[in-house]
């Protein structure tokens, strides 16, 4: 069979398994799609639309820097490419042409494993069967809600395969391939994953030349190809690696404990991926996370990797056997004694991006390997195999297809739209009428109401206080602490006190609650109700700040502690007296002064507003304080000054003045400077090498 069909085949097996989503808008990717990605790409895809870049997102956290949020992918071409075409296009194009991206790296990721399955001499037949497994078994089958974690995974054959050819001597071409392919794994946006490719590449290098399949060297090239992978997908990378610290991500390990891992009756699906019910979720009865609960590669598929183990003993076999054994014992984690002994002597900065359970990409393609192995190594005629390679291919169809793990019907569960709240018109345009009332619009916060609230606020246009994400700033957790108490590596701190001078602080003038809670709030003279809409309520906060206000007083203090201990003891006004760090020394108090702040501008990377002060004061700013946040006062640069925990300010002299602030993140740049020097630099390198061996084939 040619390559051609080859390639056709392996397209129409996995477009044929997530069907669903791929070919029906009633039917979308599951859980995190909906409510990670989506949102953080729709937010991508509005502000393209506007002509602008998405870099801040002011619908979450009072702003953060979205565009450094690896799970974004904002810089992944794919992405970006899906980004623009559903700008041009209905929003309801976005989540389709999301599935077709990732689906269609998965089929890249099917197309490398066949080809890495042919480097061992493998039939083309066994081959194929391999790379259907790996494309429609166990990983790709259960990671749909985390298209980032398929995207990075989806590489790993290619990173092997390139590695492959990189076993005898260095060759610019191959080495520039593994570059791309782990380059690509990191752009994907899921560092879990991304970690399990790294580390399965090295791993795979270092055993071609433990099993003298390679020469020594392979292992040096293979850490170059990482550097490179790196520096290629230094875009990302840099701003990501800056928004760790400063995000409630750097404390992660604070909460990791042992690591995780799957638990070890996730094995059980080997054989029965339904044991625990995974298929119909009102039934589920497993431990933990039912994606974790699903490894099931084909009957036939796991009998032929068995066979291979037991019949087949050659340096080949061993090698995917290691693999296996290599990737079941990172994917169990802690379920393991010598992994509970041994993780807590890495360092922390290593350990917030080892997350054992979704790194069974390894798994998956080291048994897909074996299984061809075994099925290359039955001695029937080749339409044999083929047929064999078939059944594999419905079998796991027919058992993963269209479950709850890679497919979600829309009519049970509509979800957050623009349109739409839950499917409720009514409720969502209720909600606005009252918040668009503002320029910018005022922002809202929920008590005990659905999360899809907070994290479809971009996609609802409306700016929520509080956030859903991993990647918090620290310091607006640590404001989001005055209103619910937690850990300071905690991200999701829906409104808890509800009297905290916080709430007004942050520009929270609307509460949607559920009826429950109506007595709750009506206790606290500030809130007043204002409306009873489908399944919520909404109340409006009396007493909420401006977005924009000027300060008049300031406060130095020492510490989050102490700062703490101001506000909750009441004993400052923080409408008046901004807390700040180091000091700021304004004028006295003059009689019956007068101020005023208009806003002139708001848009989600640029801020203009007009002042007007009868003495020098401190503009506060309800926003979220950032590296890379420039200011000019009349045109002029000034420095802006972390206020009130987490906000931004700016002194103002008497009189009237023009502030005006934009986001532009130096690192940006410069990282976009390195993604590119080091491409330009693979290709020259690729080009000269090209031209060399022609040369030398002409002589």
């Amino acid at each position: 069979m040619s390559s051609g069909y080859i390639y056709l085949s392996l397209l129409a097996v996995v477009v044929l398994f997530f069907h669903q989503p791929l070919f029906s808008s009633e039917y979308t990717f599951p859980w995190d799609f909906r409510g990670v990605q989506l949102p953080l790409i729709a937010f991508l895809r509005d502000e393209l639309r506007e002509g602008r870049f998405a870099l801040w997102n002011p619908y979450n956290y009072a702003g953060y820097p979205v565009y450094a949020n690896i799970q974004a992918c904002f810089f992944h071409p794919l992405v970006l490419g899906s980004a623009f075409i559903s700008s041009r296009l209905s929003w309801y194009s976005l989540p389709m042409l999301l599935e077709w991206m990732v689906v269609l790296q998965v089929w890249i990721g099917g197309i490398a494993a066949y080809h890495l399955f042919r480097a061992f001499e493998l039939g083309p037949g066994p081959a194929w069967t391999g790379a259907v497994m790996f494309e429609t078994g166990s990983y790709f089958a259960s990671r749909a809600e985390h298209i980032d974690s398929m995207m990075a995974a989806a590489w790993m054959p290619l990173a092997w395969l390139a590695v492959w050819h990189l076993r005898q001597k260095l060759r610019a071409d191959w080495l520039a391939v593994l570059a791309a392919a782990l380059g690509l794994s990191i752009w994907g946006g899921f560092p879990q994953a991304t970690v399990a490719v790294f580390g399965s590449t090295v791993m795979f290098a270092g055993l071609l030349a433990a099993l003298r399949l390679a020469r020594g060297t392979v292992i040096v090239w293979a850490a170059g190809g990482c550097a490179l992978g790196i520096l290629l997908a230094a875009v990302p990378f840099i701003p990501t690696a800056q928004l760790t610290e400063w995000s409630v991500a750097r404390y992660r390990a604070d909460y990791l404990g042992t690591g995780g891992g799957l638990y070890w009756q996730s094995l059980v699906s080997l054989v029965a991926p339904n044991h625990y019910n995974i298929f119909d979720m009102s039934r589920f009865n497993g431990p933990w996370d039912p994606t974790f609960l699903y490894l099931y590669s084909s009957i036939g598929g796991l009998l032929l990797a068995i066979l291979a183990l037991v019949a087949r003993r050659n340096r080949t076999t061993a090698l995917f056997g290691l693999l296996l054994l290599f990737g079941s014992f990172w994917m169990l984690g802690d379920k393991t004694i010598l992994w509970r002994a041994l993780f807590p002597l890495l360092p922390a900065t290593v350990r917030i991006g080892i997350h054992p359970e979704y790194t069974y990409c390894i798994f998956s393609l080291a048994i897909a390997g074996l299984a061809a192995i075994g099925l290359d190594f039955l001695r029937v005629p080749n339409t044999v195999r083929w047929a064999i390679g078939i059944v594999i291919a419905v079998d796991l169809f027919l058992v993963g297809s269209g479950r709850p793990m890679n497919s979600q019907s829309l009519k049970s569960d509509p979800g957050v739209t623009p349109d739409a709240f839950d499917g409720s018109t009514v409720l969502l345009n209720e909600v606005r009428h009252y918040v668009d009332h503002s320029v910018p619009p005022a922002r809202f916060d929920t008590v005990d109401a659905s999360m899809e609230w907070t994290y479809g606020a971009p996609i609802l246009r409306l700016p929520s206080a509080a956030g859903i994400s991993p990647m918090a700033p620290e310091n607006a957790i640590q404001l989001r602490l005055f209103l619910h108490d937690g850990y300071r590596w905690g991200w999701n701190y829906p409104l808890e006190k509800l009297d905290s001078p916080i709430v007004d602080l942050l520009n929270v003038r609307y509460i949607v609650t559920r009826a429950q809670d109506i007595p709750r709030m009506a206790a606290i003279p500030k809130f007043r109700h204002l409306a009873s809409l489908p399944g919520n309520e909404l109340f409006e906060n009396l007493t909420a700040f401006p977005r924009f206000f000027l300060a008049h007083e300031t406060r130095a203090v020492k510490s989050i502690e102490e700062a703490r201990n101001l506000v909750q003891r009441h004993e400052i006004d923080l409408r008046y007296t901004a807390i700040t760090d180091p000091p700021i020394e304004l004028p006295p108090n003059i009689a019956n002064e007068v101020d005023e702040v208009k806003t002139l501008k708001y848009e989600p990377n640029s801020i203009e507003v007009s002042t007007q002060a009868a003495r020098q004061s401190l503009l506060v700013l309800s926003e979220t304080y950032y590296p890379g946040w420039k200011a000019w006062l009349d045109d002029q640069p000034v420095p802006i000054v972390p206020a009130d925990i987490a906000l931004r300010s700016v002194i103002v002299p008497a009189g009237e003045h023009r502030v005006r602030m934009e986001f532009r993140p130096l690192i940006l740049p410069i990282s976009l400077g390195i993604s590119l020097g080091t491409a330009v630099l693979l290709a020259i390198c690729v080009f000269v090498c090209r031209r060399s061996a022609s040369r030398i084939q002409l002589n």
